[in-house]
């Protein structure tokens, strides 16, 4: 029987053995991604990343990185709430790191979305500069915040956000030759559509100033807020270019007419929000009353917000507009709707009366079609 044990022993070792080897590989070569270099294979994820990178607690910060056949570039900043003040940055209001496994982290943020290789995408063939989001600060931040935490130790909050896209941007083009590229979309969803507005300037004037098209689009991403400008320059420490900008309580309005104004007519500016956008009407009860819940009266007042701001986007910035109230927030039964669309296979769904999906308006618009849809939801 000893004989036995000992055999059986043996076995179990070297099957334990086995799926290590097994778990280590897939670990390695299937959910991390090798780092990008100057000959990368098409279709195939890369991460991008520098010692210069760092998410808002202080680990390491990777973009993400994927080589389409087509000259075109679809530029995508993920979301994940905001630190505006020390109570934010102390609390659960933002992604204090990235989700250290690759894969994982590119699921979570696109999860069958634009940036996915879903059939019949239009955008899968392209080239995706993906930016995971993990400081807080709408990616444009550079600088190193106080506070207090919630058992009163000091800490640091590194809202370097900026730092992270551009070092990003600049390995990317010292390793890969984007000359020629086509089309360029600078895209995000919630607090990346704050930076699609943010950083779009940056995008086509520093690394596809001559793309034929160029496109911006934000998705879920309209909140007021008197106090912006000094978030921006004195929580975030943004660049000056990005808080000069900046003079209402609307940080998108700002951003997105300031970049109309530089580009003119060559840019197309688009914006998408479902009307009862249960996560925004939240943050704005915070943003207003100091208060992180949202009920129905929360959700109509977003609404009528939302009724008031889409109109000043169209008149300052040219902005064309997809309103849509097709899906529920979350599984809440209450009348309130979803946070963002890009990132989800909800992206190609036919909505609205007009039964176009916010993908197919978005390819239309890169190709110089650009429409409304659903502003009678707000009118």
């Amino acid at each position: 029987m000893p004989r036995v044990l000992t055999t059986i022993g043996k076995i179990l070792g070297v099957i334990l053995i086995v799926l290590a080897l097994a778990i280590g590989l897939i670990y390695f070569f299937v959910l991390q991604y090798p780092e990008l270099d100057s000959n990368p294979t098409q279709d195939k994820w890369y991460r991008v990343s520098s010692p210069q990178m760092v998410c808002s607690d202080g680990s390491p910060y990777r973009a993400l990185y994927k080589q389409g056949s087509a000259k075109r570039v679809l530029i995508y900043l993920a979301g994940g709430g905001v630190s505006i003040n020390e109570e934010t940055a102390a609390g659960d209001f933002y992604n204090k790191s990235e989700i250290g496994i690759d894969a994982l982290a590119n699921l979570t943020m696109n999860m069958g979305g634009i940036a996915s290789d879903i059939e019949g995408s239009p955008f899968a063939d392209w080239t995706v500069i993906a930016f995971p989001y993990a400081t807080g600060d709408f990616h444009v931040g550079t600088g190193d915040f106080p506070y207090t935490d919630q058992d009163g130790q000091q800490r640091t909050l590194y809202h370097h956000g900026y730092t992270n896209f551009r070092t990003a941007m600049d390995l990317i083009r010292g390793r890969i030759d984007l000359g020629g590229t086509e089309a360029v979309v600078v895209t995000g969803y919630s607090a990346g559509g704050f930076g699609a507005a943010l950083l779009a300037e940056d995008v086509f004037g520093s690394y596809f100033p001559d793309a034929a098209s160029k496109t911006v689009l934000v998705d879920g991403a309209l909140l007021t807020y008197d106090a912006w400008p000094d978030v921006a320059e004195n929580v975030w420490a943004a660049p000056a270019k990005i808080t000069e900008r900046l003079a209402t309580d609307n940080i998108v309005l700002d951003s997105l007419t300031a970049l109309r104004g530089t580009w003119d007519d060559t840019v197309n500016i688009l914006f998408t929000c479902s009307t009862r956008d249960g996560d925004l009407a939240k943050v704005q009860n915070y943003l207003d009353d100091g208060i992180m819940e949202v009920d129905e009266a929360q959700a109509d007042e977003f609404q009528q917000m939302l009724g008031g701001e889409v109109p000043l986007l169209r008149e300052h910035a040219n902005v064309r507009a997809f309103i849509w109230d097709d899906l529920p927030w979350y599984d809440d039964p209450r009348d309130l709707t979803q946070h963002t669309i890009i990132p989800t296979a909800a992206a190609f769904l036919p909505l609205g009366e007009a039964q176009i999906s916010v993908a197919q308006w978005l390819a239309d618009a890169v190709e110089g079609d650009l429409y409304d849809v659903g502003i009678e939801l707000i009118s």
